[in-house]
């Protein structure tokens, strides 16, 4: 009966110690399969698609037209874009109109304008969501008679073309005052983007004559930042100074700081 006890106790002690040992394994196991998964690879956004249209065609001086963009990322809807504008001037002119669009639903973006005469217009869209940035001009051909005088204006304007180069500022519209934000900054000449310029942006406070200075840095092609500091809120004027070779360009933009 004892040697029965003994050895019935050692048959318990061994399946024990095979337990513990195979529980060891699973363990030493799972943590060797851990460590060799690969991690996951980030997953890259679908970029966002712009379809611009203008309505109705073709575009009549003195009617209303409107002009629009259809948004979209794969096959959904933008809805929450950051913000879309049209930047509009006629051919030859220097003076560039910038307008903020009205977002419509399932991702149309408008705004109506009239052309108050014919000729050959460039219409820019800026549209900025999901991290993502997409600027394209297109041509707009606006019928109609032209008067004398009108052409005599249009002959005259010939003479001062902004060489095909497009700046688009942005600036950090939630930034607070005393607090680091981004200027931004894309750049193109003859559509399409203007890479490795020699990019600054120039800023100072209305009705204060110290003007600040900060070089961008390229992010990608036609892409320009710079962080910087505006100490007190109130209106700023910024001149982002574009230079690449023979290529000396400048605009002045509005920034309003709360």
């Amino acid at each position: 009966m004892r040697y029965d006890r003994l050895w019935y106790q050692a048959i318990i002690e061994r399946t024990f110690y095979m337990y513990k040992l195979l529980l060891s394994s699973l363990f030493v196991f799972t943590l060797l399969v851990g460590c060799n998964q690969a991690p996951p690879e980030p997953e890259i956004p679908q970029p966002i698609t712009v379809e611009f249209q203008v309505q109705p065609e073709p575009v009549k001086a003195g009617e209303i037209t409107t002009i629009q963009v259809f948004v979209k990322q794969g096959e959904e809807w933008v809805d929450d874009a950051q913000e879309v504008e049209f930047e509009i001037w006629k051919d030859g002119q220097e003076k560039h109109d910038m307008v903020q669009a009205q977002y419509q639903g399932d991702g149309l973006y408008s705004f109506q304008e009239r052309f108050h005469e014919p000729g050959t217009y460039y219409v820019m869209y800026h549209v900025t969501a999901r991290d993502m940035h997409e600027m394209k001009a297109m041509e707009v051909v606006v019928t109609g008679e032209e008067k004398p005088e009108q052409q005599a204006q249009q002959q005259a304007e010939d003479h001062h073309h902004d060489h095909g180069v497009n700046i688009h500022f942005i600036g950090d519209k939630e930034a607070k005052a005393n607090q680091p934000q981004t200027f931004l900054a894309h750049i193109q000449k003859d559509g399409t983007p203007l890479d490795g310029a020699v990019v600054r942006f120039e800023y100072w406070q209305v009705n204060d004559s110290k003007h600040i200075y900060a070089d961008a840095m390229e992010q990608k092609p036609g892409e320009y930042a710079a962080e910087v500091i505006l100490p007190i809120s109130g209106e700023y004027r910024v001149v982002t100074h574009v230079e690449k070779e023979e290529l000396h360009e400048h605009k002045e933009n509005s920034l309003l700081l709360n």
